[in-house]
């Protein structure tokens, strides 16, 4: 998990002024308080995904515009946590992509943990467990079935569990 230091927080007051200035009056208070309840969350989320800090602060301005003149989308279904998330996801990829920037570096393993598990594994994990969201909530996000999302988590929870066991 990526530690919010004082450029990230930094970064998010960027973010939240941005929000403000493009949003219409009565989307504000909607927008407001998703953006308090949320936003740590889905900056986490971003950096943990590309650790691109401004493209990050792109999809989050751009994520919280969209909520403000479009509430209906946070009504797809599910949750309004794993609708947050599954805009956001679906925005940063988007540009990763328009960036030119690896889709595989998308939740690429930084640390020694993480290595060996792929992207999917990685994003289902963090989902998961970081952001505690329930695994209906983790497959909407990930546009994947729930049974994928559980195969995934366990094949990543065995392979983490075998490299302990061979370690001690």
């Amino acid at each position: 998990m990526v530690a919010l230091d004082i450029h990230t927080r930094s970064a998010i007051t960027e973010v939240l002024d941005a929000v403000i200035r493009t949003s219409d009056h009565d989307a504000d208070v909607l927008v407001s308080r998703l953006y308090a309840e949320h936003i740590h969350n889905l900056f986490n989320y971003g950096m943990n995904a590309c650790g691109n800090q401004a493209l990050v602060k792109d999809c989050v301005v751009e994520l919280f515009f969209l909520v403000g003149s479009r509430s209906d989308l946070l009504r797809e279904g599910g949750s309004v946590d794993s609708n947050l998330f599954k805009m956001f996801r679906r925005l940063l990829m988007q540009e990763i992509v328009t960036s030119r920037t690896s889709i595989e570096d998308f939740f690429s393993a930084e640390t020694q943990i993480t290595q060996g598990l792929t992207s999917l594994q990685r994003e289902a994990l963090f989902l998961k467990f970081q952001r505690r969201l329930t695994y209906r909530e983790v497959a909407n996000v990930m546009d994947i079935t729930i049974e994928q999302l559980r195969s995934q988590i366990s094949k990543a929870v065995d392979l983490l569990l075998r490299r302990e066991m061979s370690n001690h």
